[in-house]
């Protein structure tokens, strides 16, 4: 029994990481062939998405105002539940912002971005795959690592993009698109943090 509950905290957490990667697939997609006309449906189909991430991260608060014992310390496993809906939360904004702002034309200099974004939150679920066995795996720190690099990237790739925003006329297109790489820097930046914590839990463990 007791193993059966600690296996519940980690298959929440890879669970609510599905719905981020499922997220940012349909971010990609979405914008891809993006149609001005059907973006008050893809925000009800990614707001389900992100509804459910939700759920997830509600079972893991309930389920730790219960227990008594947990497999790793209470607060990681708040923060790290916390930080990956988080993720989620922040891909569904990007596309809130798009609708908000009215968005006519999809920016070519989104796509790598949003490529590496799906990257990112891949390389997190191989890190929460492995977190349940993390006092033997071979692997997971190299996941790590890989998550690491990749938001450095994706630090590469937001100066370039506003350096190329700035540089147009309009000063419409810069507010708007500011606020959408803003975001989609958020949403790295945030796989980067959770898999901080993963490091930290390594460590406090060892």
């Amino acid at each position: 029994m007791k193993k059966k509950k600690e296996e519940f905290y980690y298959k929440n957490l890879c669970s609510a990481m599905e719905y981020a990667y499922q997220a940012a697939q349909f971010l990609t997609e979405t914008l891809k062939h993006f149609d001005k006309e059907t973006i008050q449906e893809k925000l009800d189909a990614m707001h389900e998405l992100e509804q459910k991430g939700d759920v997830k991260k509600h079972k893991m608060m309930k389920a730790l105002s219960q227990a008594f014992i947990t497999p790793i310390e209470r607060e990681d496993l708040v923060s790290l539940s916390g930080y990956i809906d988080d993720i989620t939360d922040a891909v569904e904004e990007v596309l809130l912002q798009i609708y908000m702002s009215n968005v006519t034309e999809i920016r070519a200099d989104v796509f790598p971005t949003l490529d590496l974004l799906s990257e990112s939150i891949k390389a997190l679920g191989d890190v929460m795959e492995e977190l349940k066995d993390f006092k033997h795996s071979k692997v997971i720190e190299d996941y790590i690592i890989r998550v690491n690099d990749l938001e450095e990237q994706g630090d590469r790739l937001y100066v370039e993009n506003m350096h190329t925003l700035h540089g147009e006329e309009d000063i419409r297109t810069i507010v708007i698109w500011r606020t959408i790489y803003e975001y989609l820097e958020i949403c790295i930046d945030t796989c980067e943090h959770v898999a901080d914590i993963v490091g930290m839990v390594i460590m406090k463990n060892s």
